[in-house]
C-alpha cells in the first residue's frame, strides 16, 4: 500500500511543478496591428492669373461758354474767363465793323494773362466775379486803346492769335487754335446788325477742350 502511494505523490508533485512553471512563464505580448499610413496628396487647381482691364480712355474735358453782347457803333466786345491754368486767365477781344461791300469784318484777339498782368493792366472789371466763370463786356474805343497799350507793356501777357474774320451779317464764323494733343480753343462769332446805326448783337461761343 505504501509503495503505491509514493508513485502517486511523485506524479502529483510533477503535475504541480508543471502547473507552477506554466503559470509563471511570461506571456508573449500581443502585437498591435500595424496600421499603414498612406500619405495623402491634395491636388489644388492653379489660381488663374488676374487680368487687369486696361484703363478706359478718358474723354477730353470740354467747357463751353455762350453769351451775347449788344454793341453800339465803334464798341468792342470783351470776353474774360478765369483759370485756363492755375494763375492764368483768358481773354477774347472782338471789334466788328461793316465793310463798304456790306460784309462784317471782325478783328479778333485771343490772349492769356497772368493774375498779376490782369491787375497791372487795370482789367479786373473785364473778368468774372468769384462765383462766375466768364464775363461779357462792351467797351468804348478809348478804353480799348488804353487796354491794348497796357497789355503791350505788361509782363505775363501771351498773345495767342490776332485773326480778322469776314462773314455775311448773321452768318457764323469760327477761330480754332491748338491740336489734338494739346488744349483746344475755339471761338465762334455771329454778328447781327441792329438797325442802321452800325450797332450789332454779337453772339460769342467759346469752347475749351482739355486733353
Amino acid at each position: 500500500m505504501r509503495r503505491s502511494i509514493v508513485p502517486i505523490c511523485i506524479v502529483i508533485c510533477l503535475i504541480a511543478l508543471w502547473l507552477m512553471r506554466t503559470a509563471f512563464q511570461p506571456k508573449e505580448p500581443v502585437s498591435a496591428a500595424k496600421v499603414a499610413t498612406v500619405p495623402q496628396t491634395s491636388l489644388s487647381a492653379p489660381t488663374p492669373a488676374k487680368t487687369e482691364k486696361p484703363p478706359a480712355a478718358r474723354k477730353p474735358l470740354q467747357i463751353t461758354s455762350k453769351g451775347k453782347i449788344g454793341l453800339k457803333p465803334g464798341e468792342s466786345a470783351v470776353l474774360g474767363y478765369w483759370e485756363i491754368a492755375p494763375g492764368m486767365n483768358g481773354m477774347a477781344i472782338v471789334t466788328p465793323e461793316t465793310t463798304p461791300q456790306g460784309y462784317v469784318e471782325m478783328r479778333t484777339k485771343l490772349l492769356h494773362l497772368s493774375d498779376e498782368a490782369v491787375s497791372d493792366a487795370d482789367a479786373k472789371d473785364l473778368f468774372p466775379d468769384l462765383f462766375d466763370f466768364e464775363n461779357y463786356s462792351a467797351i468804348a474805343p478809348e478804353r480799348l486803346r488804353g487796354l491794348q497799350s497796357a497789355l503791350q507793356s505788361t509782363r505775363g501777357v501771351d498773345m495767342l492769335t490776332t485773326p480778322t474774320l469776314i462773314s455775311q451779317p448773321g452768318q457764323r464764323a469760327m477761330i480754332s487754335i491748338g491740336n489734338s494733343n494739346e488744349s483746344m480753343l475755339s471761338l465762334s462769332l455771329q454778328a447781327d446788325p441792329v438797325g442802321e446805326d452800325g450797332g450789332y448783337d454779337l453772339s460769342l461761343e467759346l469752347q475749351r477742350q482739355e486733353p
